[in-house]
């Protein structure tokens, strides 16, 4: 039980100084730092060749795993061994998967390094304001920490099942052999090879070696790419909170008389300094929303596109290889959880897009609310009030050519896409 109690406490943080004076976005995720190291993003030595090792490797291994899947395909289709054709097909689009993501992280690196750095000064600019701003941030990132260790433990458990798979029937193959019983070695994802016993030594331990990679490089990619994205929307999307915040205080503590006074006099210049800095604030945080999910549509448009287009076709595979296992009495775990995280990977992204786009047409609402128009200090600031209440109409939305907008409609659109072709198929099987 102590051992659960110090998890407990790990993942909400229980032992971490909340009041420290030098606490920031690196100190408070360390875990930001180690992945995006693996994604081939150094903070410090930014133009190293040495980060180009491990992605260079894993793009180079996937690309070759996508040439093998291809011919299995073919090789499937061509026997009419659909459910291999299914299997080989699903290991297709995740491995196509992790050469897009490598490659978009590593030309877009700069964007991410300014990103992050920018998240890190507002990080800093928050920790010093007032409690109301302070804790509600720092309640917000502590949720954050708490998504990535639970989107960590997810992807280890898949990741886990598939490497651990091969292992167990290894092992009882080992320790309970019988004359009669079907004694072929199993791998991950099922190979062929032509005029090549492809699960004979060494050609079976060439291919567990490289199945067992591509396992750890799924992890590291799908691991980092979803928590890197959801860090970064849950962000600014507390970075709204912060707007809000102020509009809901943009008049506090300021005498309603002082409007009426001539604009020379030293009182209203005063008023009108306070006034012109709680907007300034306000337009910048909401000008930073605007940029970052610009920066993130640039930098994980491509994979986004990539899995708008195959996640329907993925889902459906999947849903058919667990159904044809299910007819004849078995329920294929390791299907049945990649089915799962193929949704999870794809309703993250839309369900933030949403949560962002929601919260952003909140800030007007607030903007509004503030009373601007009830009051005669409204006058001295309602040029800028005008201006943030037409931004705000303007949608907070993850865009790249050729992709529809990241949010919720669009998960629904995959899903119904991915059970009709479903339907489609089981008929003609």
């Amino acid at each position: 039980m102590s051992y659960l109690r110090r998890l407990k406490g790990f993942i909400e943080k229980d032992y971490f100084d909340f009041e420290r004076p030098d606490i920031n976005l690196y100190n408070f995720h360390p875990q930001l730092r180690i992945l995006l190291i693996v994604n081939g993003i150094f903070f410090n030595n930014r133009n190293s060749r040495i980060r180009l090792i491990w992605p260079g490797g894993s793009i180079l291994l996937c690309m070759l795993a996508v040439c093998l899947e291809s011919m299995f395909i073919y090789h499937g289709l061509t026997t009419k061994d659909y459910s291999f054709a299914t299997e080989c097909f699903c290991c297709f689009v995740l491995l196509g998967t992790m050469p897009v993501v490598s490659l978009s992280v590593l030309k877009n690196k700069d964007n991410i390094l300014d990103l992050i750095e920018n998240m890190n000064e507002t990080f800093i600019y928050i920790r010093r304001l007032e409690s109301k701003y302070r804790n509600s941030f720092l309640e917000g990132q502590l949720i954050i920490w708490k998504f990535y260790n639970a989107w960590l433990i997810f992807c280890c458990i898949v990741c886990g099942t598939f490497f651990m798979f091969p292992v167990f029937v290894l092992m009882y193959q080992s320790l309970f052999p019988s004359l009669d019983e079907d004694t072929t070695r199993p791998l991950v994802f099922p190979i062929w090879l032509p005029k090549l016993d492809g699960y004979s030594t060494p050609i079976y331990e060439i291919f567990l070696i490289l199945e067992i990679n591509y396992c750890l490089i799924f992890l590291q990619t799908f691991c980092v790419y979803i928590y890197t994205l959801f860090h970064i929307l849950l962000h600014f999307y507390y970075i709204l909170h912060m707007i809000k915040l102020d509009l809901e205080a943009i008049f506090d503590d300021i005498d309603e008389s002082v409007a009426l006074l001539p604009h020379r006099d030293t009182r209203r210049i005063e008023v009108q300094k306070i006034l012109n800095g709680r907007m300034k604030r306000v337009v910048t945080w909401h000008i930073s929303v605007f940029k970052a999910v610009e920066a993130v549509s640039s930098i994980y448009g491509p994979p986004l596109a990539y899995q708008v287009m195959f996640t329907s076709i993925a889902i459906c595979l999947i849903a058919i290889q667990i159904t044809q296992k299910l007819e004849n009495g078995i329920l294929d775990i390791r299907f049945t959880m990649l089915g799962v995280a193929a949704c999870l990977q794809m309703w993250i992204p839309c369900y933030l897009g949403t949560l962002l786009r929601n919260k952003a047409f909140g800030v007007g609402e607030a903007c509004w609310n503030s009373g601007w128009h009830q009051t005669p200090l409204g006058r001295m600031i309602r040029q800028d009030i005008i201006i943030v209440l037409l931004r705000a109409q303007q949608p907070v939305t993850i865009k790249f050519p050729g992709l529809q907008s990241i949010q919720l409609e669009t998960f629904s659109s995959i899903m119904t896409t991915s059970y009709s072709y479903f339907n489609m198929l089981r008929q003609y099987s």
